[in-house]
């Protein structure tokens, strides 16, 4: 018969199981992967108050998605974020002049420019040695899983000087699935650029 103290572990292993489950079922594991990130100075740092977010891309959908999750995001974490789309209408983004998208920008009151662009996308197919149906891995068999690689590139203006003040290269396994790249690009973008003094 186990005893009081076996059981109780075992309780324990158990919740721990449980909690790490329902992370993962609830989309806890964030995507993104950092390559590199760099910010100006920090004696030059200036904290900034109202960001667009915009997504530059053809998908006229994925733009969109893109951009008011992530933004909802960060609203989240009481930054105030405005979908590009909701001042330079998607349909109207290969149109529109460097100049009408500056003052559409500075129109709406925002000091700063969050821009993302996907500089390359493909698939991957990882494999996960050693993991099986069975506890612990105990056959052999392991277990492939067909992941969609995009390396995005994001960069942060200040609207007043033009002038590109942080930018990120990161990774995602999740390019297909929009939503849950745009929502954990949102948090990575509030946790980043507090850290860097932008927030």
């Amino acid at each position: 018969m186990m005893g009081s103290s076996g059981q109780g572990s075992t309780t324990r292993f158990l919740s721990c199981c449980l909690a790490v489950i329902m992370l993962l079922l609830t989309g806890g594991c964030s995507s993104i992967s950092v390559v590199e990130t760099w910010h100006k100075p920090a004696v030059e740092a200036h904290r900034y108050q109202k960001i667009m977010i915009l997504g530059v891309s053809r998908d006229e959908n994925m733009r969109s998605t893109f951009e008011n999750l992530a933004a909802d995001e960060l609203s989240k974490h009481q930054v105030q974020a405005v979908p590009g789309n909701t001042i330079i209408p998607v349909l109207n983004m290969d149109k529109a002049t460097r100049a009408e998208i500056v003052a559409a920008v500075k129109a709406s009151g925002c000091d700063a420019v969050l821009t993302t662009r996907a500089m390359s996308v493909g698939s991957a197919t990882v494999s996960q040695g050693g993991e099986s149906a069975y506890i612990y891995g105990a056959n052999s068999l392991s277990s492939h899983y067909d992941f969609k690689r995009a390396t995005l590139q994001i960069s942060m203006f200040d609207v007043a000087t033009e002038a590109l003040v942080w930018s990120a290269t990161v990774t995602t396994t999740d390019g297909d699935s929009t939503a849950k790249v745009s929502r954990d690009m949102g948090k990575f973008f509030f946790e980043n650029l507090r850290r860097d003094g932008l927030l």
